[in-house]
């Protein structure tokens, strides 16, 4: 977790009590990072963290910056949340 926005996600999860593990592209080398951006892998969406407490399990896309001039809000791109969805055993939301 190079980031300092992670590190503080993290930071505030365990003081409420999760257990929170690096995870996604920040643990792979530059080299597979690379490769991965030049694929359609779902690999490539990997979230920054994951956080267990309890037997509730979430995986975590920390977001710090690219909010809407407009609403404020983060944007998220469709392929990580479909990415998120599978990690996690879900379909894609297209299929529901």
């Amino acid at each position: 977790m190079g980031d300092a926005h992670e590190r503080r996600v993290a930071e505030d999860l365990a003081l409420r009590g999760w257990n929170v593990s690096p995870w996604g592209q920040g643990v792979l080398t530059e080299a597979v990072r690379v490769a991965l951006r030049g694929t359609e892998s779902s690999l490539r969406w990997t979230p920054d963290l994951v956080a267990a407490k309890d037997r509730q399990v979430f995986l975590i896309d920390c977001k710090s910056r690219m909010t809407s001039r407009i609403t404020h809000r983060h944007a998220v791109e469709r392929a990580a949340v479909t990415a998120h969805l599978l990690f996690a055993g879900r379909n894609d939301p297209d299929d529901d």
